[in-house]
């Protein structure tokens, strides 16, 4: 803590009193204070504040003590970064001599150059600026992943943080060695680099970065002191089939070509180009911006004497990386130190836009597409598009940070990291060379639960093509059904299923003889995976919703959407690092089961999978749990309670590993938390989920975090779903789409933000029907009636239309009696209810009218190839 008080001294500084156990360097006035202290209508752009410890002898505030800190605060509009070095030797002179420094009666001051720059002919430069930023458009959506919406007329706090990173010293070398080869500089190299970034990022071709130039174009500017650095909107449109070779050279000349026209003002360059708007408030012109400085790794510092140093004070705060200002949506800033060979990224972000842990996020891929591009001579030459960020190199990302972990275990079976790489790598070339696999192909995939079925999933991916899961459990029928409704014509399959899917035209590969097939992996064979295009907006899955139904709806998923979500259960959950073991339990015909496996290797846990039926031992799957220390696992309450009471009757202990349980899927009521409690490690120690979220919004919406009052206040109502994930806007609302009342009011849910689908598969119409516009956000309308609690949670209630849940999937009613009817010629009407047992376990019941006795078997067979079971 500090007092303070105003100098009575002729001199404008202020006394900053801090506590006598105080660290002199710990007391720093903040962000806000620096910059309330300006005005700049009255010419203040200069202010000292002095910090001095209460119990100093001296009274005299004109003078110095020894531990005291002057700091030197200066508006950024009167002074630059070369200012300093102008600046503070004269200091230095006057604290020696006592005397002030004589300026030459023939040296120009700051006033010259301004009235000399307007009296400038500009006719050249505003010829260039008008040429390139020719029909860009101001307005259009930055699709960088913001976590916060602005709109336009919103204004900004301006309030940013950072994060900051280091590269390996091999990366700055390579770095450094493809400039010198190329001829081009570190700074126009890894510019180059950011707009590759950008461009596989946002998918945009017409890119606009600012970055910053000293404009002291003459020598006798190099002195003076004042605001002379010009902010340069660098537009630059992107081919995706050009490499990142052309790319650097396009970058090189705009550069050189900017830098001949960098004296026009930043202000004069987008009042040519921006037309008259009639909003008072508008989106900036250059939403990010691109820094690059070359200095030694301590910056400036200037020794007074023995006891006195002058250098850079960071106002930011060190440990939160936060406190400091954003004049863009996203800056990169590269340090580059030539005697330690060091560069220093930093990202500062606009606090109004992002959370921290989505720029960690930018930071993370802005890394891997370095290591990318700079990893061999030949990946330069790559075209842009066939770079990627994407799922199957977040996969591969993790194989190298640690290749000889155990990825994937089912009883006596495992493959490290590694060894799951080459089997996905060795199945996608046979995919791509033996069956022309090509990307954004629908490959369907019907196995047992093994670790064949991990490979399967992770090879679709890897060939960019879209994954379809199909249920090893479902009638030969059905199978074939879907398979034409999705017109696949390849499907991955095992000995189990493959005579599923004999008699028709489908290309059924059977992956089991794939994978005993080894072969060595030549770099000749990975630059043919290289080649794979796949783009955030391309499919990454494609799943059928109504579980039970005959013409169930083909849910398409992005990559966006998949990465979305990821991002934000790690957010609301707050994840833990790669030393988790979690154990896969979800059936392929629920979207889950996707997350379990995929969502867990690519952020490093060890997947534990339960032989065929598994699930359904209970004393097989407890003892998975003990042997290999599960610490996460994923259920419905209905599988929760069922697993619950079996542990009861056979007075099984506390399993202390498990630190997270996840429940969804349908509604959760405290009975079932008790009953869980005393078999998860203590809950102080455990983390109990209660999450929401339909198939068409990427596997989960919403959270809530079980809290021990949950308990007593929810004996007999559901527990709250929570609110919306990261990066998810949820509305409930009535139908005039207004936003409900908490507490009694129930309205519907829609679903805005970039994990809701892109569709459902060859139904416009459907998806049409599926989507609303809210706020000018296209949201999914859910169909669920939710209500909010007095602590503005949601509430699940119930559906508005005819579909139930049973078991965590979606059923439609009316298409399973569609069904039975279809089935007999006998059955003349048919009705299909939900009914609850005493144990508080639920099933389907049809009741049907015919005209015919059916027996037994006859309506056993109508079952069986009909449905399968959930």
């Amino acid at each position: 803590m500090y007092d303070r008080y105003s100098s009575t001294s002729a001199v404008n500084y202020e006394v900053l009193l801090c506590a006598p156990e105080s660290e002199t360097l710990s007391i720093r006035p903040s962000g806000d204070e620096v910059c309330s202290l300006f005005d700049l209508e009255q010419g203040r752009v200069f202010h000292c504040h002095l910090i001095r410890r209460s119990d100093s002898s001296n009274s005299n505030d004109d003078l110095l003590n020894q531990n005291d800190l002057l700091l030197f605060n200066i508006h950024h509009s009167a002074f630059d970064g070369y200012s300093q070095y102008r600046l503070f030797p004269q200091y230095l002179h006057l604290a020696y001599t006592n005397t002030i420094y004589e300026r030459h009666q023939r040296q120009i001051q700051y006033i010259d150059y301004s009235i000399y720059e307007r009296q400038m002919n500009m006719s050249d430069a505003k010829h260039y600026w008008q040429q390139l930023l020719d029909g860009y458009n101001i307005d259009k959506q930055f699709t960088l992943p913001y976590d916060h919406r602005h709109e336009q007329q919103e204004q900004r706090t301006g309030i940013g943080a950072t994060v900051t990173f280091k590269f390996d010293t091999l990366l700055v070398e390579s770095m450094i060695a493809h400039a010198s080869e190329m001829n081009v500089s570190l700074y126009q190299l890894c510019l180059s680099s950011y707009y590759a970034y950008l461009f596989k990022q946002t998918q945009d071709q017409d890119l606009c970065v600012g970055t910053f130039h000293d404009n002291r174009y003459r020598p006798e500017l190099q002195f003076i002191i004042g605001m002379f650095t010009n902010l340069l909107p660098l537009r630059l449109h992107i081919e995706p089939q050009q490499s990142f070779h052309d790319l650097i050279a396009q970058v090189r000349h705009l550069y050189i070509q900017s830098m001949e026209h960098c004296y026009m003002p930043y202000q004069q360059i987008i009042d040519l180009h921006r037309q008259q708007e009639s909003s008072l408030v508008l989106l900036p012109f250059v939403r990010t911006a691109f820094i690059f400085t070359e200095e030694p790794s301590n910056h400036f510092q200037l020794d007074l004497d023995d006891n006195t140093v002058l250098s850079e004070f960071n106002i930011h705060d060190e440990e939160n990386k936060t406190g400091g200002i954003s004049k863009f949506d996203l800056t990169l800033s590269i340090d580059y130190e030539p005697v330690d060979t060091t560069l220093c990224f930093t990202l500062e972000y606009s606090l109004d836009l992002f959370e921290h842990f989505t720029v960690e996020l930018i930071s993370h891929r802005f890394y891997m597409l370095l290591k990318q591009l700079f990893s061999s001579p030949s990946s330069i030459d790559k075209s842009l598009y066939k770079l990627s960020i994407l799922l199957p190199h977040e996969f591969a990302y993790k194989v190298q940070h640690h290749p000889q972990k155990v990825s994937v275990v089912l009883d006596e079976q495992l493959l490290t990291y590694c060894e799951l790489l080459y089997y996905v790598q060795l199945m996608s070339l046979s995919l791509m060379n033996d069956y022309n696999v090509k990307p954004q192909q629908i490959i369907c995939q019907c196995l047992d639960q093994s670790i064949e079925m991990v490979i399967g999933i992770l090879t679709i991916l890897t060939c960019g093509a879209t994954y379809c899961p199909l249920s090893s459990q479902d009638p030969q029928q059905r199978l074939l059904s879907l398979v034409a409704d999705v017109q696949a014509e390849t499907i991955l399959v095992h000995h189990k299923t493959q005579e599923k899917f004999a008699p028709s035209n489908i290309a059924a590969i059977n992956i089991e003889s794939l994978i005993e097939n080894l072969w060595k992996i030549t770099d000749q064979h990975l630059s043919l995976l290289s080649t794979v295009h796949v783009s955030m907006n391309d499919q990454a899955y494609l799943i059928f919703t109504s579980g039970s139904t005959g013409h169930p709806k083909g849910v398409i998923i992005s990559h966006i959407n998949f990465a979305n979500f990821i991002i934000g259960s790690n957010i609301k959950q707050q994840m833990p690092a790669d030393s988790e073991v979690l154990l896969q339990l979800s059936q392929c015909s629920f979207d889950v089961h996707i997350t379990e496996i995929l969502g867990s290797l690519i952020v490093g846990y060890q997947l534990v999978l339960l032989h065929p039926n598994g699930l359904f031992d209970l004393h097989y799957l407890s003892a998975t749990i003990k042997s290999h220390q599960i610490t996460q696992m994923d259920t419905v309450p209905t599988y929760c309670h069922t697993l619950c009471e079996f542990w009861i009757i056979n007075k099984y202990e506390r399993f202390d590993t498990i630190r997270w349980w996840r429940l969804g899927g349908e509604k959760l009521y405290s009975k079932t938390i008790t009953q869980l409690l005393p078999f998860v490690a203590p809950q102080n120690k455990c983390k109990i989920f209660n999450l929401y979220g339909p198939t068409e919004c990427t596997i989960c919406t919403t959270g809530h975090v079980i809290k021990t009052e949950d308990l007593k206040s929810h004996l007999n109502t559901p527990i709250p779903i929570g609110r919306p994930l990261h990066n998810y806007h949820c509305y409930v609302l009535d139908d005039y789409l207004e936003p409900v009342m908490p507490s009694n009011q129930i309205g519907e849910l829609y679903i805005g933000g970039p994990g809701v689908f892109l569709g459902y598969f060859n139904r416009p119409d459907l998806t049409k029907q599926s989507f609303g516009n809210i706020n000018g956000e296209q949201c999914y309308r859910t169909g669920d009636l939710i209500k909010l609690n007095d602590n503005g949670e949601m509430v699940y209630v119930d559906r508005r239309d005819f579909q139930l849940k049973l078991r965590g999937q979606r059923v439609e009613i009316g298409e399973i009696e569609q069904t039975i009817l279809r089935s007999s010629s006998s059955i003349d009407n048919c009705v299909v209810v939900k009914y609850t047992d005493n144990q508080q376990q639920e099933h389907l019941l049809a009741c049907i009218e015919a005209s015919t006795l059916l027996n037994h078997r006859q309506l056993d067979n109508i079952v069986n190839h009909n449905f399968h079971a959930i």
